[in-house]
């Protein structure tokens, strides 16, 4: 069960938000300054990254960095942790989205804010319907598998851009990529809603960020989003393997995707991707 939900100033540790659904109580700026403390600590004298979760007692807390923003989640520490880590990102996306002034503004917003919170007051509309959601398809979804799914993608992902960003300079590949990415996205418009599409879709980046992608929708089944994944993965391969010529292309593949593949090969296995893998190999 998530108890609080904490949005906090990196730097200095002020609420910007705060909503609590269940029974952990303490006073606000006294809490939100440890928190904000005990990631910055991890930041600047552990890992170098901050922390992604802690346990404390008998709750679990789990941190998301974004824009200057810490965006903080404690619950019971029985719940899943990568169930948690996913709630807690598609939290911070649906508050930068409905918040563009903070993301657009960065750290000049914050600097300025005059600290009244009752300007991002509407967020506890949204985040009250999505924990509401959250909760109605937690027994008839399988939330973790789709997690899965989509992490192993989003790795074939990164590799792939590996394999495309140094081609950028020589050619129009890029241009056909986003091509034929845009014509398959279309395709799957009946699937995935126009703002889930638009948050997987960044060429600057990576093709496709697909971590974004709402699990949580009842009517987003596992199977459906392998055949979108493995429609989006295959159709980049392909203009690839076009541009590149079969012997080069499949010298890239073993030099970035290979080691992956090996990697987590029994992960792949157990989702039944495995399938979806001999239309990628050379």
């Amino acid at each position: 069960m998530i108890h609080n939900l904490w949005i906090l100033e990196k730097e200095t540790g002020r609420p910007i938000f705060h909503e609590r659904f269940g029974t952990i109580e303490a006073q606000e700026v006294l809490l939100s300054g440890f928190l904000s403390a005990v990631f910055s600590f991890a930041e600047s004298e552990i890992s170098g990254m901050g922390i992604e979760s802690m346990e404390m007692g008998e709750y679990i807390l789990v941190y998301c960095f974004s824009h200057g923003l810490l965006f903080v989640m404690a619950a019971d520490k029985e719940d899943s942790v990568l169930t948690l880590k996913t709630q807690v990102n598609y939290i911070k996306h649906s508050f930068l989205e409905e918040f563009p002034i903070i993301s657009k503004g960065g750290q000049d917003f914050l600097r300025n804010w005059d600290g009244n919170s009752e300007v991002f007051i509407k967020f506890h509309v949204i985040l009250e319907d999505l924990i509401k959601s959250w909760t109605d398809v937690k027994f008839t979804t399988s939330i973790a598998e789709k997690m899965d799914i989509l992490e192993v993608f989003q790795q074939l992902f990164s590799r792939i851009s590996k394999m495309t960003f140094p081609l950028f300079k020589k050619g129009t590949i890029k241009q056909k990529l986003q091509e034929q990415l845009e014509d398959t996205i279309k395709y799957h418009k009946h699937s995935l809603n126009v703002e889930e599409l638009s948050q997987i879709y960044n060429s600057k980046e990576t093709f496709l960020d697909v971590l974004s992608v709402n699990v949580f929708n009842p009517e987003l089944s596992a199977e459906k989003v392998k055949a979108i994944l493995h429609d989006l993965c295959n159709s980049t391969l392909f203009v690839l393997k076009e541009y590149l010529g079969s012997k080069q292309f499949s010298e890239e593949f073993k030099k970035h995707i290979h080691p992956y593949l090996k990697q987590d090969w029994n992960r792949i296995r157990d989702l039944g991707l495995d399938k979806f893998l001999i239309d990628y190999l050379p």
